[in-house]
């Protein structure tokens, strides 16, 4: 007999399964049962892999082999005790004492960690202390001191943006209470990919959510988008439509309607349509008609989707803007340097000197170089 199978035989079959939360904890778990007497509403201890603790039925018991439920592997021990609700309500007076003294330990230790809460298990032998840090810590130090002070078995857990939302709960843009918190076990990968296959605007702000990360709810619709868009044209890509070259504006997949648009005319047309009849056209240059000053340019706008009865074709005269006409000259600069400043002083002030000036003595000074001794004039 193999090891697997003396385990299989080990394993005991529990008839009933509970379904129990626990304080904190927005997913609910799994516990086995002998009998059906737990019923909605009722306080349980059960036995789990952290250790005793003691949780909230959900649900009344459900009969395992009924409905083919997966077999739980743990058990529920009992029903709370008055003297287990005791111990419960002793647990969260403790559980603020040993937050702040490991809080002091951290700030001794000068960790760069942030402590966000402390759980003792129902019989207290046992301390979750739960943080956030961007990197691995090394709290060796700070299990001996918590060690020495607590006297208990600690173990310290670190999570991620997206756990500690969870954890403390929010409101999201939509006004209810975040789905990571309400009801979510689990969390999904999300890309920017999928807010592109929903034609959303790429605005970080607006996609994350209070945790700083992509919304979780990006992945609901996610599957749809695709399905809906499968073998369509992106947009910004030039189509032939009908025997005329369009670019894809706008697409709207809730309403089945897509934008195609060119110089003369703007077509609404279906996405089944689009799909069938629609070519995609790669490098095709469309050239502009040349404009003329105060010249109406007409635009068709053709509603291919409306009901019967409605107005399809819609005629704009578009003109164009006045332009003031401006002339510029790009010749060159003349520019103007120091020696032409000076000859025009120069000028100015020979000016002054042969104008005669009455009743005035001048002095006229020069400043050539001095002749030495012995040399001729």
């Amino acid at each position: 007999m193999t090891l697997t199978n003396e385990i299989q035989e080990e394993a005991v079959h529990y008839p009933y399964s509970v379904v129990v939360r626990f304080r904190g904890e927005g997913k609910p778990y799994s516990f086995g049962a002998m009998d059906s007497n737990y019923l909605k509403d009722d306080w349980v201890v059960v036995e789990t892999q952290q250790g005793m603790e003691m949780g909230q039925v959900q649900a009344d018991c459900l009969d395992v082999d009924k409905y083919g439920l997966h077999v739980p592997t743990k058990p529920v021990i009992r029903k709370a005790t008055e003297y287990d609700h005791r111990a419960f309500e002793e647990n969260l007076e403790m559980e603020k004492d040993a937050f702040s003294i490991c809080n002091k330990e951290i700030e001794d230790l000068a960790l760069d960690m942030h402590l966000l809460s402390a759980q003792y298990t129902l019989d207290r032998t046992k301390i979750l202390f739960v943080y956030l840090a961007e990197q691995r810590v090394d709290f060796r130090e700070l299990l001996k001191r918590l060690g020495a002070r607590l006297h208990c078995r600690i173990e310290l857990r670190q999570i991620g943006e997206r756990d500690k939302a969870r954890m403390v709960g929010g409101l999201g843009m939509c006004g209810m209470e975040c789905c990571c918190s309400r009801f979510k076990s689990h969390f999904d990968v999300i890309s920017i990919n999928m807010a592109k296959n929903q034609l959303l605007a790429l605005n970080i702000d607006k996609l994350s959510g209070m945790c700083g990360k992509l919304k979780c709810c990006l992945k609901y619709e996610d599957d749809d988008y695709k399905q809906l868009t499968e073998g369509l044209p992106k947009i910004g890509s030039q189509v032939e439509y009908e025997g005329e070259i369009y670019r894809l504006t706008n697409m709207n997949v809730m309403n089945e309607e897509a934008k195609l648009e060119n110089r003369e005319a703007a077509i609404f047309i279906t996405l089944k349509d689009l799909r069938e009849k629609g070519i995609p056209r790669k490098g095709v240059i469309v050239k502009k008609k040349p404009e003329e000053e105060g010249k109406k340019v007409k635009k068709t706008i053709i509603h291919q989707n409306r009901p019967e009865g409605a107005p399809t074709h819609v005629n704009y005269d578009l003109k164009a803007p006045e332009m003031k006409k401006e002339v510029r000259s790009f010749g060159k600069k003349k520019e103007t340097s120091n020696s032409a400043n000076v000859e025009k002083r120069r000028f100015t002030s020979r000016k002054k000197q042969e104008t005669p000036a009455e009743n005035k003595n001048v002095t006229v000074r020069t400043f050539g170089r001095k002749k030495k001794d012995g040399e001729n004039a």
